[in-house]
């Protein structure tokens, strides 16, 4: 693991080269917005997308079926396991235990372990997957934007490497994916004409 560790962020990896530039090419805008922008990928903010989409379900059933909010509720469960198991797996230092909290822009909490990957970018991209699902362009765009910016925020502030941000979208995505391919699967099943 330690081999594994120092190629992909030891100081002479492109990993850590992007993180560095990245959360040292900073303004004073983005000083004081991206620490926000990072908490609407906490974890902690899914009872507020929760409460935002039942709301919308009670008030436009068209606009909001059911079915996203079923989907949306186990995709979530399914990447916040993904995350806890991958994290226990790796095990994978932040960026201020790695570099030294003096060598990089800190503008969160000071948090030393378990990198990889990035609960935030999870959470984000689990949320634009479930949601962008049979959407308009439009509504596609600004999740997904969201998401990046999400990730992004999380480089800029200090808290994480790149890949850790890579690797959460990924496992974020994939979680929406794999649930919402199940619930199709067995939707079809249940309708006129969709049995095989």
């Amino acid at each position: 693991m330690g081999a594994l560790l120092q190629q992909y962020y030891g100081p002479g990896s492109t990993n850590h080269k992007l993180f560095m530039w990245l959360n040292h090419t900073s303004s004073p805008v983005l000083d004081s917005t991206m620490p926000y922008i990072g908490m609407l990928g906490s974890f902690t903010a899914f009872y507020v997308y929760i409460l935002v989409l039942l709301a919308l379900f009670f008030f436009d059933r068209k606009a909001m079926p059911l079915k996203y909010l079923v989907v949306y509720t186990i995709a979530v469960g399914l990447a916040l396991a993904a995350e806890v198991y991958l994290k226990d797996l790796f095990h994978v230092p932040r960026p201020a235990a790695a570099i030294g909290a003096q060598q990089i822009r800190l503008l969160e909490d000071l948090n030393l372990r378990n990198g990889f990957p990035s609960g935030h970018a999870v959470f984000a991209f689990v949320t634009a997957r479930t949601l962008a699902h049979g959407r308009s362009t439009s509504i596609k765009l600004l999740l997904y934007l969201s998401a990046f910016a999400v990730a992004y925020s999380r480089v800029y502030v200090g808290a994480h490497y790149p890949l850790d941000v890579v690797a959460g979208a990924i496992v974020g995505m994939f979680a929406g994916f794999i649930v919402w391919a199940v619930y199709d699967f067995f939707e079809k099943r249940q309708t006129p004409g969709g049995r095989s």
